[in-house]
């Protein structure tokens, strides 16, 4: 059995400071990670998909990196549109799946599952795009392991909502990554971020979810004429597991915190 616990906008502030100066991201932050040290079976990885701070600031990099250091399982961290690639890289260079150049795509093996994880921001603006060169490794890396399942990760999600005042942030230019997994068959499943709720689609055969946030949790409203609006919901992470004897991912929405039971099961 192969676990991987996906978390995702996380948006650490500075010590003392809060996300929107309304809500303790840190403290929320901790909360996840000590649930996450209580799960049974362990995760083999733990990935954030992107916005792990809230402005980018090296200041907000070091107290992601305290908030990590109690988190039992290995973890893997991409960059959002809120992220700083130079203060990410600097943050994290002691971590072997970190790129030193360039772009952070990386690929990391989790028992027979290839994680391909991509670099979908824009520095300066908070819409998603794909290079060229993130397309063109993408494609030598499915190519590679053409033989096991893969997961791609990345922060923008690869469809538009329906809600306007996210999808006018959303990944630009879809086509070409849509026409180049229509090549492979071995992507299992595509996981994203940055819309801070649970969202399930496909693009072309490929399965996509993604996954809410650690803070606020994005209004659902869905009217072409829709203010934008956050809610403190409760937190929630994906946990995606493989079984020896399936193909496919069993993903599960898993909230945080402490609730009343357990209750007979009958």
């Amino acid at each position: 059995m192969t676990v991987i616990v996906q978390i995702s906008d996380i948006h650490v502030r500075p010590r003392g400071l809060l996300y929107q100066d309304q809500v303790d991201s840190n403290a929320m932050f901790a909360a996840a990670v000590d649930t996450l040290n209580r799960l049974d079976p362990e995760p083999q990885l733990v990935l954030i998909t992107g916005d792990l701070t809230d402005e980018g600031s090296p200041e907000e990099y070091a107290m992601l990196r305290d908030l990590l250091a109690p988190l039992k399982h290995p973890y893997a961290v991409l960059p959002g549109n809120h992220d700083d690639r130079a203060c990410l890289r600097e943050a994290f260079r002691d971590q072997p799946w970190l790129p030193l150049e360039g772009e952070l795509n990386f690929g990391l093996d989790v028992g027979p599952v290839r994680v391909l994880a991509l670099d979908t921001s824009v520095p300066g603006f908070h819409h998603g795009e794909l290079s060229e060169p993130t397309l063109v490794w993408l494609e030598r890396e499915l190519a590679a392991n053409a033989g096991r399942p893969v997961v791609i990760a990345m922060h923008h999600p690869p469809f538009s909502t329906g809600i306007p005042y996210l999808d006018l942030y959303g990944l630009h230019e879809i086509a070409p990554l849509r026409d180049l997994l229509a090549q492979h068959g071995n992507i299992d499943c595509i996981i994203a971020g940055h819309v801070h709720r649970a969202m399930h689609t496909r693009l072309g055969a490929v399965p996509v979810l993604t996954c809410p946030s650690t803070t606020t949790q994005i209004a659902l409203r869905l009217r072409p004429d829709a203010e934008p609006a956050s809610y403190i919901e409760p937190p929630a992470f994906m946990l995606h597991r493989w079984d020896g004897h399936r193909g496919s991912a069993v993903s599960h929405l898993c909230y945080i915190g402490e609730f009343d039971g357990p209750l007979p099961f009958a």
